[in-house]
């Protein structure tokens, strides 16, 4: 059995099965989400284009699922810390000053995360009664994205900052310029 170091993907999934729970839940969620866009865009062309028939609400449909893949999946990449991020030095720096960098990167996603998940709610409220003309689906659905998927991204990101904090050694080699957050 391998060991997980705190550089890998996984090692805060490793440490909690409850975390490795919510991820795995975000993941499948996400391709669950995807898949279902597919075939709402393949159902809406080949019913407009191949029947000459469109169907009522699949491509309103089509953008609400695209609205909470877009906040799931980000939650799931910021938990995977596969996020894209920009090098702020020029490489050669120590691990300490690369940590360092990362804290303050994550200390603003955390902050601006709080800020969305405050913003999404006071939209979910302004929102709460009406309901899209072509499904009938209340928007508080709908954008009850923004406020949940902030909330995890701001989750991982206090765990990522947390990791930081304690393995400042895991970032001594670990991302170079040209490859760096993919």
């Amino acid at each position: 059995m391998s060991t997980v170091s705190p550089q890998d993907d996984e090692f805060l999934e490793s440490k909690s099965g409850i975390y490795r729970g919510l991820v795995r839940v975000e993941q499948a969620l996400a391709i669950l989400l995807l898949v279902t866009l597919f075939l709402l865009i393949i159902i809406q062309v080949t019913a407009r284009h191949g029947f000459s028939a469109p169907i009522s609400g699949t491509e309103e449909l089509a953008r609400f699922t695209f609205i909470w893949f877009t906040f799931i999946a980000a939650s799931f990449v910021a938990a995977r810390r596969k996020h894209i991020i920009v090098q702020l030095y020029g490489g050669g720096g120590t691990g300490r000053l690369i940590a360092a960098i990362e804290v303050f990167a994550y200390t603003i996603v955390i902050a601006v995360s709080i800020a969305m998940v405050i913003g999404g709610f006071l939209m979910v409220q302004s929102t709460w009664n009406i309901s899209s003309p072509g499904t009938g689906l209340p928007y508080r659905f709908v954008y009850s994205a923004l406020p949940i998927g902030f909330a995890l991204i701001a989750l991982h990101a206090s765990l990522n900052l947390v990791l930081a904090l304690r393995h400042p050694e895991q970032f001594v080699g670990k991302k170079d310029i040209e490859t760096a957050g993919l």
